[in-house]
């Protein structure tokens, strides 16, 4: 029954997403939801069904969909709870692997609702409140990643990612830690979904840091063109890769110029491979017009960023782009979807 009264206020909160900054309807009970639902995930039975999980799930949706304007104090009494929790989880007492899944499980479910805030507490003109939990967050976090699960890595990654995107330049600070995570994330091919996350996570933190992320590029551009020629990893991870490529050029600006002579025939034998694939069906259509769109992405990024200062670098890749380009306009008009 509580499982269902979870779902229930799921889909309550669902009918409100779009409320933004003005005041929700939901918001003088914000608090009591919250209350009720923390008190959910904490029942004796909750590891006996997917209590637990529905009950911090909802609490995601609640937060989401609430009105920050009418919320923000809870949400920051919500945030110290919940990484008070995350901190415990810490000081479990291990004795089987079913234990070990438990913690896994719940670190998951914790980091995922930090992430939450956090994209919440984006919105705010004021960051001091992201900035005062920061590091504390990246402690937890960093902790996280010595645990064993790529679960908890995929959720922490998330989370990390949102830290980024809401801090800015001020993330700089944790990079010469967190750089190393991050580069084992770029290279977990057993794991693809945490390697799909890290390259998302890598163009999050161009995007907070601009030109600070130099120091870290060449670590982060062999990684990803290792992805790239890897028959290991799993093919839904390489689109993204491509246009993470495209993100990084555009940050650098001209110090992209010694990473050319490698990404450019990765994308020329990426734009080969779409002209020699089959399409048997609508899932590889649909691979092939995100290969083709993370191509363009990638050439986009690269040509934006050195054409002020560095021009001449793609002058000899000129006449394969828009070779590429006119394939993929042939295709177009003779009606195939792209």
């Amino acid at each position: 029954v509580a499982e269902k009264i979870c779902g229930a206020l799921y889909f309550l909160a669902l009918g409100y997403e779009n409320a933004g900054s003005m005041s929700s309807v939901l918001s003088p009970y914000f608090g009591q939801l919250v209350s009720a639902l923390l008190a959910t995930a904490d029942r004796s039975d909750s590891n006996n069904s997917r209590l637990c999980a529905s009950a911090y799930e909802t609490l995601n949706e609640i937060v989401r969909c609430s009105s920050i304007a009418d919320t923000l104090n809870m949400i920051v009494l919500l945030l110290q709870e919940i990484l008070k929790r995350l901190n415990q989880t810490f000081e479990f007492q291990i004795t089987s692997s079913e234990d070990k899944e438990k913690q896994s499980d719940l670190q998951a479910l914790l980091c995922g609702v930090v992430q939450v805030i956090l994209q919440k507490f984006s919105n705010c003109d004021d960051k001091s409140v992201i900035i005062q939990f920061a590091d504390q967050i990246m402690v937890l976090f960093l902790r996280v990643f010595s645990c064993d699960s790529s679960n908890v890595h995929e959720e922490a990654m998330l989370a990390i990612g949102a830290l980024a995107y809401a801090t800015g330049p001020e993330f700089v600070k944790y990079m010469p830690e967190f750089h190393k995570y991050l580069e084992m994330g770029l290279q977990n091919f057993g794991a693809y979904q945490v390697c799909c996350v890290s390259v998302g996570v890598v163009a999050d933190i161009c995007r907070a840091l601009d030109d600070e992320v130099l120091p870290y590029c060449d670590a982060i551009m062999s990684a990803l063109l290792k992805d790239l020629s890897s028959p290991e990893l799993h093919r839904s991870v390489k689109p993204p890769i491509l246009s993470c490529i495209g993100d990084i050029a555009l940050t650098i600006g001209e110090h992209f110029e010694k990473y050319v002579p490698y990404t450019v025939p990765m994308l020329q034998g990426a734009a080969e491979l779409c002209s020699r694939m089959d399409l048997p069906d609508d899932d590889s259509t649909e691979y092939k017009n995100e290969l083709r769109r993370s191509i363009f992405e990638a050439y986009s990024g690269i040509l934006q960023g050195v054409k002020n200062s560095k021009s001449e670098l793609m002058v000899p890749y000129a006449s394969h782009i828009f070779q590429f380009a006119e394939l993929v306009l042939r295709e177009t008009s003779r009606g195939t979807r792209v």
